[in-house]
């Protein structure tokens, strides 16, 4: 590849000093004049009908500025995810902001309070007197889908929300041509994102209904969609503001909660600003990932190759679909099938109601739970039937130039899934590793890998998932340009990487342009949200567009001044030049002063009138829908270490392969990595959301009861591989990175630990507990 000045080069955050010294621009550091702070009233019951609210003497204590009641909330069922449309056809359409009726998990919201304190409001809802009539409850979604179960929802037969369902070929003639069949049924669980800034919003709704919200999300425009629609007003009535920054998303916050409408309404109610922020326990309560179990039946020959491939996955979804309805076509399809080849295959999906929690979206989103079973599966085969575990994979994966499994109208242009697994091996010593004698003590070491074949560069191709991008780019009178882009930065470094992708289309220094701090949905074209891999790809091809308008356009302008036609100009570190002619330059801040200079410009030999035609800022904007959905691919290796007396569990060394193009930020690349592999790791030992199993509740309230990877777990030696393959659709031909790093940790460590001790273990996360249990020692 070609080396270039600013693309592939660690160019520092542009907002790293900020963060560092207070986060001025993080939604939760948002303070309005005049600022009211409300709480919501949750249910303690898992199901129940609402018999009546009173909430007379919450009204009457000093400081309360207003109660809001399920009455005060326009009643309407709708989608709150952001990424569709708010009544699209593929999702269940089954959420409320408030019901007034029924009540299906702990913590679903009943009333709210405003007032002139956080404090005042939270004593306030001690007084709201609520009569409950309790419902028999269902927490097990197989309990949920027998007959006489608890109804949840009156449309939902079983309880099932959502029943889809992929087939190829022959499967019952699949199995039959296998000289070997092998099942195994696979369990995760429910973890949080863990993002540390909470759910926030700051809303404003004057008396003409015109709403302006401060809030933490990862898109601003599926924000207004849904506030608009759940508030029944039009989408122009509702201004999101862009944050400069939240912290973090990992797909938590790519939905509408109660909680915006809730203080939106409020605001109305008050005519003052309302903020509503979440504390941890409500955090634990809002979103997760969702657990699925998954019974998995392959058919393969004597050699490793799959005949045949069957499963079921079983997804609680909690009491609400959101999510769920699509986190399920994700699994089924990037989780467990599009990954290898089959001739023979079925998949049967089943989003299932319950009293649990909603879960949400998560890094992923539905691949690591069908990642786990497959790639868990895999390694079972290849040590009962001694095959070479890199071998059989490759045998069965994608080839570069295949239709895409997912749409077939796009192929997969680049891929190096051999290059990961070759280079991952060769970097964590594999083969002399597993040929290696194992150690006597308790102490016993294994090795594991775990593959991720097909991933996404966002949502090109998928049904009622929105998937466009917009950028706006000008170029100041000191040679530095601004863009201004609805792509939200969730922590990750999206700000640095579309400011590297305009400099170096514009030929500017890294440095040089910045991200504008004065966004909204009032100013900015429409962009799909921050998720799903696609920022670097879909949003960088709208930046890059927008660039190159601008270029095209600055050119254009220097022409006239050089005398020259634009076609012969180049531009790099901020100067335009003549092709092959490198003495005659101008500064692109000339040009950009030139093009709004006044007409006539005084010189030392008097007035001279300039052109009509370089007149005006030096502007490009672009809105597009990307060209492809190009497939990174990845390949993960870790060695453990498994104490046999204790159970514990260390990661030594971490491996991890991708391809993913073109890299825009190696340190950025690094780091996000690392960060995937600390979620996987954590998805794997230790992280599990604990409910009471009789009532439901949450008893996960802070940091301190739910366990993640701190620096002391996380492995000593970790190493990341990169493979350039150059994708020819993509910004500078880069693919995606964000997600594939957390889908295969989990898998490689459970791989690991059956190469240590011997042990096979198909439930998450792998605690010392059941270690000890595994090797018989409980």
């Amino acid at each position: 590849m070609n080396k270039m000045n600013v693309i592939g080069h660690s160019v520092a955050r542009p907002d790293a000093y900020d963060k560092v010294t207070g986060g001025r621009g993080y939604p939760v550091n948002v303070k309005l004049p005049g600022m009211l702070h409300a709480k919501m009233l949750r249910s303690p019951y898992a199901h129940a009908r609402i018999i009546r609210i009173d909430a007379s003497r919450a009204e009457k204590l000093p400081g309360v500025k207003a109660v809001l009641l399920p009455q005060d909330v326009p009643q309407v069922k709708f989608c709150p995810v952001y990424f569709v449309p708010v009544e699209a056809p593929s999702m269940v359409l089954d959420f409320d902001v408030m019901n007034g009726e029924i009540v299906r998990y702990v913590g679903q919201p009943v009333a709210a309070v405003a007032a002139t304190t956080a404090d005042i409001a939270a004593a306030a809802l001690d007084l709201i007197d609520v009569e409950y009539e309790e419902l028999p409850a269902v927490f097990d979604p197989e309990e949920a889908m027998k007959p006489g179960a608890p109804q949840l929802h009156p449309n939902a037969a079983n309880n099932i929300a959502k029943n889809p369902s992929f087939a190829a070929g022959d499967i019952e003639q699949g199995f039959a041509d296998a000289d070997f069949i092998f099942e195994g049924v696979y369990e995760t669980q429910r973890v949080h994102t863990c993002y540390l800034e909470p759910r926030v919003c700051v809303v404003e709704m004057d008396r003409q209904d015109n709403v302006t919200i401060h809030v933490t999300t990862q898109h601003v425009f599926g924000t207004r969609e849904k506030l608009a629609f759940a508030l029944r007003l039009p989408e122009s009535k509702v201004k999101v503001v862009k944050p400069p920054y939240i912290g973090g998303g990992f797909g938590g916050k790519l939905e509408l909660t109660s909680m915006e409408p809730i203080a939106a309404l409020l605001s109305k109610k008050t005519g003052r600003p309302v903020r509503l922020e979440q504390t941890r326990l409500e955090e634990f309560i809002t979103t997760t990932r969702n657990p699925i179990k998954v019974y998995l039946k392959t058919g393969v020959k004597k050699d490793g190759t799959f005949t045949a491939r069957y499963a079921k996955s079983i997804l609680d979804c909690g009491a609400y679909a959101t999510h769920g309805s699509e986190v399920i076509m994700v699994h089924g399809a990037f989780g467990l099938f599009f990954n290898y080849h089959s001739l023979h295959s079925r998949w049967d999906g089943y989003t299932v109601y319950t009293n649990n929690m909603i879960g949400g979206g998560y890094r992923g989103y539905g691949a690591p739970q069908g990642s786990f079973a497959v790639e868990s599966q895999i390694d079972e085969i290849c040590a009962k039937l001694d095959l070479d575990p890199i071998e059989m994979r490759l045998k069965n994966a994608r080839k570069q130039g295949e239709p895409h499994p997912f749409n077939p109208a796009f192929t997969i242009s680049t891929y190096g899934l051999e290059d990961c697994l070759r280079q991952g091996a060769e970097k964590i010593g594999w083969a002399a590793a597993r040929s290696a004698k194992r150690e006597d003590g308790p102490k016993k070491r294994g090795f594991g890998l775990a593959v991720h074949p097909v991933w996404v560069s966002g949502c090109m191709g998928f049904p009622d998932i929105y998937e466009h991008s917009g950028a706006v780019i000008k170029i100041n009178r000191d040679g530095t340009a601004d863009l201004a882009t609805a792509s939200m930065d969730i922590g990750s470094g999206q700000i640095t990487t579309l400011c590297q992708i305009a400099a170096e289309e514009l030929g500017l220094p890294a440095g040089a342009v910045r991200i504008s701090s004065h966004c909204d949905t009032d100013n900015v074209p429409f962009d799909a949200p921050t998720h799903a891999s696609r920022v670097t790809y879909s949003a960088g091809n709208a930046v890059k567009a927008a660039a190159a308008a601008a270029k095209k356009r600055m050119f254009e302008v220097a022409a006239t001044v050089m005398e020259v036609s634009p076609d012969d100009l180049e531009v790099a570190n901020g100067m335009v030049s003549v092709k092959g002619a490198p003495g005659k330059t101008v500064t692109v801040a000339d040009v950009a002063r030139r093009a709004e200079s006044p007409f006539v410009q005084m010189t030392s030999e008097g007035p001279k009138p300039t052109t009509m035609e370089e007149k005006g800022t030096i502007v490009g904007i672009a809105s597009l829908s990307p060209k492809s959905n190009p497939t990174p691919c990845a390949a993960q290796f870790v060695e453990v270490e498994v104490d046999t007396e204790t159970g514990e569990v260390k990661v030594l060394h971490a491996v991890y392969a991708h391809d993913i193009g073109r890299v825009i930020n190696p340190n950025a690349a690094e780091g996000q990595v690392e960060g995937g592999f600390q979620q996987g790791m954590g998805y794997a030992l230790m992280e599990k959301i604990q409910f009471d199993p009789d009532t439901g509740a949450c008893l996960t309230s802070d940091f301190l009861d739910y366990k993640i990877p701190t620096a002391v777990e996380m492995p000593r030696k970790m190493d990341s591989i990169f493979i350039e393959t150059d994708e020819p659709t993509g910004p500078f031909g880069a693919k995606s990175l964000g997600e594939c790093c957390v889908i295969t940790p989990a898998p490689a460590i459970a791989n690991a630990i059956f190469d240590a001790v011997g042990v096979r273990f198909q439930q998450l996360p792998i605690t010392p507990e059941k270690i000890l249990a595994g090797l018989g020692k409980l």
